[in-house]
């Protein structure tokens, strides 16, 4: 980059970039930390300077050449010719201006996420660009891309826009990127703000999320009366007791003459679902089988599902109000959003049986699907402790329970069954157990050393479960099983799926083949290098070094060819890994 775009421009993309990546790892960790978010900013100059590139890009070092970017303006001017909006016009000059310029700035997005996604041949990330901001004759995009194989654990709706023209949002997270840009589009607008560049907390961001994407929800039967008021009327019909009982019921939101929706009794006149408390005594008469039926602005009355719903259609989502403060979106019986406390977020696994059966005979060797049969059992039940609790499976139970004996109830060695668990997980403390579910003590505070390993953002009993695990588990087989208050459920150690090392050393055989090659081809390199950067972590020294060699010799023939290629980082092995990751 010139000098004199590094006096301009530089400075202040530099800084703005590291608060967006800093603010978006803040933000997305709330979500799902998997998402492994990444923000670059793409500089498009828009005023004929000769002392200015064309393109900016910060971090250089983004994975992307700006000669990547050379066709942009002749896509964007493509692309704005053919976008249907343009055939709209509006009377008031104003109105139309601000009409052109969006279009023009859509069709910019369009051809910055086409540009990406051209040399993302695996597919591997979601990229999303935000509005521009006018920055001294630039426009100035805020580009984040997501991990794709994070995003595709999360059920997610197909329907982009209502009415065939208004965005809406196909799950929460894709609502949650949405007020993420916007939050960028409007720090870029004041250069002079702090290292913290978004000035709204990541718990004030997600409630502007789940408000958003209930609008999803909401204009489902195309009653707009309903379309802004349907989020805030769940938080308070669910913050809501009657005569002391919580709320619990569901509410199915569709049009009225649904084909999949019986009326059975219905209302004489409809009750407004502003009118929270009439809302809320309504409720009890709910069931499992007797749901209340509205359109997101009236409730008609009680009906049930009838015939084979067509999910496809996406014309039908139920509100599960759970407890008091809790309600939950579903479409099709896939949750979409759970809202506790009034804070939004998405519904998570609570533990992942594959995972669970995969992970234990790694750490306990020998061990029996009787014997895990067993553990899970216990396990499931105890994650229903609403309080959290916490299970400790050691092959050294016996002498631990003797050692924290001052510091637990110790008890007659007993086989542990699903039934007594609610019982005993409802004291504090751990459970103590071995490996064949077999309990010597209940009420167990355990010790251990502070670690570098603890995460500040989490719970007291989180953090003392990795301490006496760090401290302990090199001497014995253990696994922890951690149930937060907040619903979170962890396995701690969190080991790594496993793979099969024939798949890395085949892929490292394509790459030699390709090098071969005169020329690269992009659309058998580009996979082949993306899951191997994907997989670094079960890569040996010697892998490393070969793919790096191989990838430099093959990125050398892409820039000679081209002149654009994708700059990436040095493969290094991991310390932390050894043959039990290998099938």
């Amino acid at each position: 980059m010139a000098d004199t775009i590094k006096l301009f421009m530089w400075g202040f993309q530099q800084h703005m970039q590291h608060s967006l990546q800093f603010e978006a790892e803040r933000f997305f960790e709330r979500i799902d930390k998997d998402l492994d978010p990444k923000v670059f900013l793409l500089g498009v100059l828009t005023e004929e300077r000769e002392d200015r590139h064309d393109i900016c890009l910060e971090p250089e070092d983004c994975g992307y050449s700006v000669h990547l970017f050379s066709n942009l303006k002749q896509l964007a001017e493509e692309l704005e010719k053919v976008d249907p909006e343009g055939q709209i016009l509006h009377t008031h000059p104003v109105a139309q201006e601000g009409h052109t310029k969006r279009i023009g700035n859509n069709a910019f997005r369009d051809a910055i996420k086409k540009t990406l996604d051209r040399v993302d041949f695996d597919n591997e990330t979601d990229k999303h660009v935000s509005y521009p901001t006018y920055v001294e004759g630039y426009l100035v995009f805020t580009i984040l891309e997501i991990r794709n194989d994070t995003l595709d654990k999360y059920y997610s709706l197909t329907r982009e826009k209502y009415a065939n023209r208004f965005t809406i949002y196909r799950s929460f997270i894709e609502s949650a990127i949405d007020v993420f840009l916007k939050e960028s589009t409007n720090a870029l607008k004041d250069p002079n703000r702090g290292f913290e560049a978004i000035n709204r907390r990541p718990e004030e961001m997600l409630r502007e999320s789940g408000k958003q994407f209930m609008y999803t929800i909401s204009s489902i039967a195309e009653n707009m009366e309903g379309l802004h008021g349907l989020y805030d009327a769940c938080n308070a019909i669910a913050s809501m007791r009657y005569e002391g009982a919580e709320g619990l019921g569901k509410l199915a939101v569709a049009a009225k003459d649904h084909m999949n929706l019986r009326l059975t009794l219905e209302l004489e006149e409809p009750i407004k679902v502003s009118d929270y408390r009439k809302v809320r005594k309504f409720l009890e008469l709910s069931t499992d089988d007797s749901i209340i039926v509205s359109d997101s602005a009236l409730i008609y009355g009680l009906g049930e599902l009838v015939g084979k719903y067509n999910p496809k259609k996406e014309s039908m989502f139920i509100i599960d109000f759970i407890s008091h403060f809790k309600w939950q979106v579903l479409h099709d019986n896939n949750p979409l959003m759970v809202v506790e406390y009034k804070l939004p977020n998405i519904p998570k696994e609570r533990i992942n049986r594959a995972k669970f059966y995969s992970d234990l005979p790694r750490i306990f060797k020998d061990l029996k699907k009787r014997q895990i049969d067993d553990l899970w059992d216990v396990t499931m039940r105890a994650t229903q402790q609403k309080h959290g609790t916490m299970l400790v499976i050691s092959s050294n139970a016996a002498n631990e329970s003797e050692r924290l004996g001052k510091q637990s109830f110790a008890i007659k060695p007993m086989k542990l069954s699903p039934n007594i668990m609610q019982q005993i997980t409802s004291i504090d403390g751990s459970v103590l157990l071995d490996k064949d579910a077999i309990c010597y003590a209940i009420g167990v505070i355990l010790d251990g050393l502070a670690t570098e390993k603890g995460d500040a953002s989490r719970g007291a009993r989180y953090n003392s479960a990795i301490r006496y695990y760090e401290q302990f588990a090199t001497e014995h087989p253990m696994v922890i099983v951690i149930v937060s208050e907040d619903g979170m459920i962890d396995l701690i150690p969190q080991l790594r799926p496993q793979i099969k090392h024939l798949d890395i050393t085949d892929r490292i055989e394509e790459l030699e083949e390709l090098n071969k090659q005169e020329s690269v081809e992009r659309k058998k390199y580009y996979p082949l290098i993306n899951w191997l950067e994907r997989h670094e972590f079960y890569l040996t020294e010697q892998e490393c070094s070969d793919v790096n060699r191989l990838r430099n010799e093959l990125q050398q023939k892409e820039k000679d060819a081209s002149g654009t290629w994708i700059v990436r980082h040095e493969l290094k092995p991991n310390p932390e890994m050894n043959d039990s990751y290998y099938i």
